[in-house]
């Protein structure tokens, strides 16, 4: 009968099981000094859809959320997740096969075998794979220390001794039944090689090789408590926290003399310390950060490894551990967040050290300096701006929310459509085709003031509290069904930091709702219309944070269009370099990241920018402005390329 007996030639193999209570010992005393690390942190009270929570927590945990661009990578890392959960598994159904029901016999033995070689060959030549990527292909620095490699040589190791430990077994005592070559496949040249030793020697080298596998695979257990394997524990308890979090919302935190952002580490709040543990260094934030492959000073993974390598739970973090330029750099664009695949989100650590930098120090660039006061001495950020809200609306006959108290749509203007020049044409093709459908709308006027998004991602929680506050007030006053707003950032703001959606109001995107009125036949398409080549450039907070991506598209089709996607388009977009207060900075030449955005844009021979966010336009102008693209580009929101092509109902 075909069958494996759990101790085959090894003398005293039960002190294996004194070692496994060892190492799990061990490993729990790590996990005792990881946890009472993390009780350093802030205690947040928050409330658990669990129902709604454990299928996201498996999909994420199953998926390793790493099948994303780095496809190929991500399949390694899958290949070594379930090759070990195999193994695992595997290992207990020995176990009980040994001790409680003898089933792992003739043909069962012979499929249980060769599902646990198959596997173990996929996770090696994950392990080889990932190794090569990490050390040879695209080398870090502060990836390279001895416990990072070690995350990768003892599994190996493991995985090697187990298959030397049943080659030399086979060597010994191949039995009568050779079906054993079919499951132990991956051993088969070895047991070739290994029958030509002597038969002495041989058992010396089955029984080395099988306490060197039991001491690896037991030293592994301990690892995961003191090298990067302690991911296999805590990335799923991080994942397990994170799951409710919305992409690109900022935790809401309350102000206190105990508490104006972080300045040490025990600022942070548990999950918070949780989830700087459980980064495992894998780059996919850098890799697609615009500030690190615009050459600024900011590397959402190296802030993470630095956060990690603390010891000292007062010490002061932004200074000699975390040098401001790499916190100024941030455009909250939110791909580390998303890309992440253990949802670690770097962009939350740096605007709470932001926050203890602007409301504690009042600390950050002079030209955030003038935009915050301007904004709390006229509720707007453009200090230089000598236009009233309601210029823009002149002779146009906008109704004015003040007058009509009830309506159906609010069209919310943002700071920068009422008075950036520029953008004032974007607020009046809004307003003009609203005008055309018969849509019954007013705005706020002289009432309105800043959503405060950037505000708040640039640090100052309290004047954005303050505002959103005042804000929220006002809109109490009237009565309205929607919002719609042609700024992703107001957008964003007033749906998911407002929490307008929750008290009944739709807020919507000028590009969504324009695109229902084409659909109710409201707004006509000129049918005879040039094919210009556009590429859309997906504004962060529509297109990442929000996962509007197809009206804009659609709406240029529609026009005839000739769309041309961008490499860098969609959840892959890249950042105008407007975000996170990142249009008041002055940058440099060589690390300007609308200029880094505006190459990728202009590789396919456009006509047409087309986006839908003003400081997406004001970015990418400037970008054209100083690159020489040897013919003229036009960058245009969607609103107006729908008042080119409409025609009177």
């Amino acid at each position: 009968m075909l069958s494996r007996e759990l101790f085959w030639g090894i003398k005293f193999g039960w002190l294996t099981y004194l070692m496994g209570v060892l190492s799990l010992a061990i490993l729990s005393c790590f996990f005792y000094f990881k946890i009472k690390k993390w009780r350093h942190g802030i205690e947040e009270k928050t409330s658990i859809d669990w129902k709604g929570m454990y299928p996201r927590f498996l999909r994420y945990l199953l998926s390793q959320r790493l099948l994303g661009e780095q496809k190929k990578w991500g399949i390694m890392h899958l290949f070594i997740f379930y090759g070990f959960a195999i193994l695992f598994l595997g290992t207990i159904l020995l176990m009980l096969d040994t001790h409680l029901y003898n089933f792992l016999t003739d043909k069962t033995f012979i499929v249980y075998k060769f599902i646990l070689n198959l596997s173990g060959l996929f996770a090696l030549a994950g392990i080889v794979v990932l190794f090569l990527r990490r050390y040879i292909l695209r080398p870090a620095n502060g990836e390279n220390s001895l416990q990072n490699l070690l995350g990768f040589v003892l599994p190996f190791l493991v995985l090697t001794t187990g298959y030397l430990v049943e080659g030399s077994r086979l060597a010994i005592d191949p039995g009568s039944n050779y079906s054993w070559q079919f499951w132990a496949f991956p051993v088969y040249p070895l047991v070739i090689m290994l029958q030509f030793i002597g038969a002495d020697t041989l058992g010396t080298v089955h029984v080395v090789s099988w306490w060197t596998h039991m001491f690896l695979s037991f030293l592994t257990i301990t690892a995961m408590g003191w090298t990067k394997l302690s991911h296999i524990i805590i990335a799923p308890l991080n994942m397990f926290y994170q799951t409710e979090q919305v992409l690109g919302k900022l935790r809401d935190i309350t102000i206190s003399e105990e508490y104006v952002g972080a300045d040490k580490l025990s600022d942070f709040t548990r999950k918070q310390l949780l989830s700087i543990d459980a980064c495992v260094s894998a780059g996919f934030c850098e890799l697609n950060c615009p500030a690190f492959n615009s050459n600024k000073p900011l590397s959402p993974r190296l802030i993470m490894e630095k956060l990690q390598m603390v010891r000292d739970y007062k010490a002061s973090l932004v200074g000699e551990i975390i040098n401001k330029e790499e916190i100024w750099s941030c455009t909250t664009c939110g791909a580390c967040q998303q890309k992440c695949p253990v949802l670690s989100n770097p962009m939350e650590k740096i605007i709470d050290l932001r926050r203890y930098q602007v409301m504690a120090l009042g600390n950050m660039p002079q030209s955030w300096q003038n935009a915050l006061m301007s904004i709390q001495r006229r509720g707007h950020p453009w200090s230089g701006a000598n236009r009233t809200r309601l210029d823009w609306a002149k002779g146009l006959n906008v109704p004015l929310a003040s007058e009509k108290k009830q309506f159906d749509v609010l069209f919310w203007v943002g700071c920068t459509g009422a008075l950036v020049e520029r953008n004032i044409k974007v607020t009046q093709s809004v307003a003009k085709l609203l005008q055309r459908c018969g849509i019954d709308f007013a705005v706020l006027g002289t009432e309105e003031n800043c959503t405060c998004h950037m505000v708040r991602r640039a640090g100052d929680e309290y004047l954005f509290q303050e505002m959103a506050e005042k804000n929220k007030l006002i809109l109490k006053q009237y009565n309205f069904n929607r919002i719609i707003t042609a700024c992703p950032h107001c957008y964003h703001t007033l749906k998911n930091e407002y929490g307008l959606d929750k008290d009944g109001v739709q807020v919507l995107s000028h590009a969504v709702y324009f695109k229902e009125l084409i659909g109710k036949g409201l707004l006509k398409i000129k049918k005879e219309v040039p094919g210009k080549r556009i590429t859309y450039h997906d504004p962060c907070y529509y297109g990442r944070i929000n996962s509007i991506y197809e009206e804009p598209r659609e709406i240029c089709e529609l026009l005839g269009a000739k769309l041309v996607e961008n490499e860098k388009s969609r959840e892959n977009s890249f950042c105008c370099g407007g975000g996170g207060g990142g249009i008041w900075l002055d940058d440099k030449a060589g690390s300007r990241i609308f200029e880094t955005r505006a190459k990728q844009l202009l590789e396919n021979n456009i006509e047409v920018i087309a986006t839908a966010c003003p400081f997406c336009i004001t970015m990418l102008e400037s970008a054209l402005s100083y690159l020489d693209t040897g013919k003229m580009v036009k960058v245009q929101d969607i609103s107006e390329l729908l008042t080119e092509y409409i025609l009177e109902n």
